[in-house]
């Protein structure tokens, strides 16, 4: 049957969103609307401005109510448009990765502040390539690998490094954390000015409790942590200190609960100016220590 909805332009089909949005006390609702009302016809805010008053054509009303019942349902903008911004920069994501969060953005300020003359980066679990990317943009003189065992995570990671011009300064490798750079016996492993990470650090058993924006948008692989949720962060710990140069920096992003765990885990494998580091909500997000001289 056909549709007989009354013709909406843009101007309307936002405010209807907006209505909708916030009828169901979804945060920002007026950003959303605006986004995908946007998105739907790749406008810019000025092209909207302009030509918010034209009818929008029915393909275009059909995508804007597949939206909005997404939406309604829990999907976040981001899924539905395939792309986010992150550091000043848009990445396209997909469900086979993360969706980057302003908080991670956390990690990138504190590398940039504190190993600017970083030459070589290793990123683990790299997902949409949102961290390794965005350190590469700001450090044109530094080179990195990105490891994810994902292949599906790693196409999208490679599509954004062209897309941000850091390809020929960013080499992608599929396999299980630091197994993914080759393990020959006798060969003197890769070493790194800085390694980053952001591995699943959510409790397995917790995982059913999250919100249904990342429960059910987010791929599992990069949320379950195992039992404890430390489970990565052992493994990438205990063997980092072969892939740094000597005062190397290493750091994570955690769980807001558990600065304290992966702080003595760091004591305990030998690293020194172990700190935290707070995002802007005040929690703890990263932890950052340096390899011994």
């Amino acid at each position: 049957m056909a549709d007989r909805s009354p013709a909406l332009s843009y101007r309307q089909w936002q405010y209807e969103l907006s209505q909708a949005f916030a009828a169901a006390d979804i945060d920002n609702s007026m950003l959303d609307a605006r986004v995908l009302v946007t998105a739907v016809n790749r406008m810019t805010d000025t092209q909207l401005a302009v030509h918010g008053d034209d009818i929008v054509p029915p393909a275009q009303s059909h995508q804007l109510r597949l939206w909005r019942d997404a939406r309604l349902a829990g999907a976040p903008v981001s899924r539905l448009i395939g792309h986010r911004e992150f550091y000043g920069l848009d990445f396209k994501i997909n469900h086979h990765v993360l969706d980057p969060r302003p908080d991670s953005e956390t990690l990138v300020d504190a590398v940039l502040a504190q190993k600017p003359e970083a030459r070589s980066v290793l990123d683990l679990g790299t997902g949409s390539g949102c961290l390794i990317v965005s350190i590469l943009h700001h450090l044109p003189n530094a080179c990195g690998v990105a490891v994810d065992k994902s292949s599906a995570a790693l196409h999208v990671a490679r599509l954004n490094a062209h897309r941000l011009s850091v390809r020929s300064r960013l080499a992608l490798r599929q396999g299980h954390w630091f197994a993914a750079l080759g393990s020959n016996l006798g060969d003197k492993p890769p070493q790194f000015d800085v390694i980053v990470s952001n591995p699943p650090y959510i409790a397995s058993h917790e995982i059913a409790t999250l919100k249904v924006n990342v429960r059910d948008h987010d791929p599992r692989l990069a949320l379950d942590g195992g039992a404890d949720g430390l489970r990565d962060y052992r493994h990438i710990i205990a063997k980092a200190g072969a892939y740094l140069k000597p005062a190397g920096g290493l750091y994570f992003e955690i769980g807001h609960q558990q600065a304290d765990d992966v702080v003595a885990l760091m004591q305990r494998s030998g690293y020194e100016k172990i700190h935290v580091i707070r995002d802007l909500a005040g929690l703890d997000r990263l932890v950052a220590a340096v390899k011994k001289k």
